[in-house]
């Protein structure tokens, strides 16, 4: 988390450091990222490349993805398997579905929202 706060304000350099410091403590055997002169679209994408395999089955891929705005355009060119073993290298992944609920009206009537505060309401509907 703090890789991605330092490479989505600017401080891109410092963000591949972590990087390189998790695969180093994960014995991954990967070239370093940090020195590699890689422009923020890269190191973003980097990032998450790093996310996906490091957190995989510990259930944060889909907060990853609404975070980084891929449940609204979706994802191309992805690598999947599907039920049958086939491999496709150049996949459409679209997801269609709301990300969020509505926060319960009994919820809303103990703890009123402050202003300023995250929307009660999906603002897709």
């Amino acid at each position: 988390m703090k890789a991605e706060a330092l490479i989505y304000t600017g401080s891109i350099e410092d963000g591949l450091k972590l990087i390189d410091g998790v695969r180093k403590s994960q014995g991954a055997g990967l070239d370093p990222v940090a020195g590699t002169g890689l422009a923020d679209a890269d190191a973003k994408e980097e990032l998450r490349r790093e996310r996906r395999i490091t957190c995989a089955w510990r259930g944060l891929s889909f907060y990853d993805a609404r975070r980084w705005g891929v449940l609204e355009t979706g994802r191309s060119n992805t690598i999947v398997v599907d039920r049958t073993g086939t491999v496709n290298t150049k996949a459409t992944i679209s997801y269609n579905y709301l990300d969020y609920w509505d926060v319960p009206d009994n919820e809303l009537a103990y703890n009123k929202p402050a202003a300023g505060s995250a929307p009660v309401v999906n603002p897709k509907k």
